[in-house]
C-alpha cells in the first residue's frame, strides 16, 4: 500500500463511570465485575453520537495540516442508534465538521467500522485525480433504554465479560504526508458465522429486533444450544482467520511480528482475550492496550483510534515504530492494518519511555473532554 498517511487523529472520550460504583448501585453484576477486570466505562450522558463525532473530527482536521477544502470524502461508522429513524447522521457530521458537497457515506461494519472506512477511503482516494484527503469518523452513545452497557453480554461463554463505553474518533487520511504511514491493510469475512449474532425468529417485521433490549449473551447462547457443533468450530475458525489476516498484513508491510512495537485491538477488561488474539500472531500480549481499555469499556468502533491517539499523544510510540491494528466485528468481519510512525506531531506532548516501563506506567486517560 502506497501513499496513504494518517495526517491527523482526534477523539472524544467522556469521563469513565467507575465499575465499582456500578456494582454498588446494582447496575453491574459483582461476579461479572470480579471476573472481568473492568474498572470503568466511559459514559457520554446526553450528547449524541454525531455531535461527539463532530468534536473528534474538528480535532483531527486541526491536527492534520489539511484544510476542509482538501477533504474529498467523509465516511461515518457506528454500531448503535445515531438519532431519529430515517435521518442521515453522516450528513450531519459532514455539515458541521467539513461543509461542502462531497460524498458522505455511513458504514455499518460492527466494531470494524473505522478500519473498514480507512480501507474504503484509500480506494476512493486512489480512484480519481485530485483527491487529497478523506475523513473517517466513528461514534456511539449507548445510553439508551434498550441497551444496558453493564449487562448486555452478561452470561456469555466467550470468557470476555464485555461492557460498553461511549466515544467518538476521527482520522484524516492523506495521500501526501502525515505523522504515520499505512504500510498495509487487509480485510476478510466469515459470513457463515453471521447467525451467532442474529436473534432466533423471523427477520420480518423488523420491529421484532427493535422492541426488546439488546442481549448479546442470549443470542450467542441460543446459537450454541441450537448449533453446538457449529458453535464449537466458530471460535477456532475465527481465531485462525484473524491470525492469518494479521500475519498476511504484517508480511505485506515487509516486517515480522517481532517488529510490532504495540498493537491496538478490541478493548477488553482481562488479559485472556488479548493473549488469545496476539499470542498466536507471535506478539507479546503486553504490547496490547489492556490498561487503557479496561478503564473505558469496549468503545465499539472507536477502540483502535482511541488507542492509537493515546500511544502517539503520550509518546509510547515514536518514529520508526510499527503498530498493528487487528480487529473482528459482528458478521463476522475481520480487519488488520500496519501503520508506521514517521514523525512525532506537535500534539505528542508526553515523555518518551522505554517499552518495558510504559506498559506498567501508562498514565490515566484525561477524561471529560475532547482529547
Amino acid at each position: 500500500m502506497t501513499n496513504l498517511y494518517l495526517a491527523g487523529v482526534g477523539s472524544y472520550v467522556p469521563e469513565p463511570f467507575p465499575a465499582r460504583r456500578a456494582v454498588a448501585e446494582g447496575r453491574y453484576d459483582e461476579q461479572d465485575w470480579r471476573a472481568s477486570g473492568w474498572s470503568g466505562a466511559a459514559v457520554a450522558g446526553d450528547i449524541s453520537a454525531p455531535e461527539m463525532a463532530v468534536i473528534a473530527a474538528e480535532q483531527a482536521l486541526d491536527r492534520s495540516g489539511h484544510t476542509r477544502d482538501d477533504i474529498a470524502l467523509l465516511l461515518h461508522a457506528s454500531v448503535g442508534d445515531q438519532g431519529p429513524d430515517g435521518w442521515s447522521p453522516h450528513h450531519y457530521v459532514l455539515r458541521h465538521a467539513v461543509g461542502g458537497t462531497i460524498p458522505a457515506v455511513e458504514i455499518r461494519q460492527g466494531c470494524n467500522g473505522v478500519l473498514a472506512g480507512m480501507e474504503l477511503a484509500h480506494g476512493y482516494l486512489t480512484g480519481g485525480p485530485g483527491r487529497a484527503a478523506a475523513l473517517v469518523t466513528g461514534a456511539d452513545n449507548f445510553g439508551v433504554a434498550r441497551f444496558d452497557r453493564w449487562r448486555y453480554a452478561s452470561g456469555t461463554n466467550t470468557g470476555r465479560g464485555s461492557i460498553i463505553g461511549d466515544a467518538a474518533t476521527a482520522v484524516v487520511l492523506s495521500t501526501s504526508d502525515g505523522f504515520a504511514q499505512v504500510k498495509a491493510m487487509n480485510s476478510a469475512s466469515l459470513p457463515e458465522l453471521e447467525q451467532m449474532n442474529r436473534p432466533d425468529g423471523p427477520l420480518f417485521p423488523p420491529a421484532l429486533t427493535f422492541d426488546r433490549p439488546v442481549d448479546v449473551a442470549d443470542r450467542l447462547n441460543s446459537f450454541t444450544r441450537r448449533f453446538p457443533q457449529a458453535a464449537a468450530a466458530a471460535k477456532k475458525s475465527l481465531s485462525d482467520a484473524r491470525t492469518e489476516l494479521a500475519l498476511r498484513t504484517i508480511a505485506d508491510a515487509g516486517i515480522t511480528p517481532a517488529d510490532i512495537v504495540r498493537s491496538t485491538h478490541v478493548f477488553s477488561g482481562g488479559d485472556g482475550y488479548i493473549r488469545g488474539m496476539l499470542a498466536p500472531i507471535g506478539i507479546d500480549p503486553a504490547r496490547g492496550m489492556l490498561e487503557l481499555g479496561r478503564r473505558l469499556g469496549h468503545l465499539s468502533v472507536s477502540d483502535h483510534l482511541v488507542a492509537l491517539t493515546h500511544l502517539v499523544e503520550s509518546r509510547h510510540v515514536g518514529p520508526g515504530d510499527h503498530v498493528l491494528m487487528i480487529s473482528n466485528g459482528v458478521g463476522v468481519s475481520l480487519a488488520a492494518a500496519v501503520v508506521q510512525i514517521t514523525t512525532l506531531p506537535v500534539w505528542a506532548t508526553g515523555t518518551p519511555q522505554p517499552f518495558r516501563e510504559t506498559v506498567a506506567r501508562e498514565e490515566p486517560v484525561a477524561a471529560g473532554s475532547a482529547r
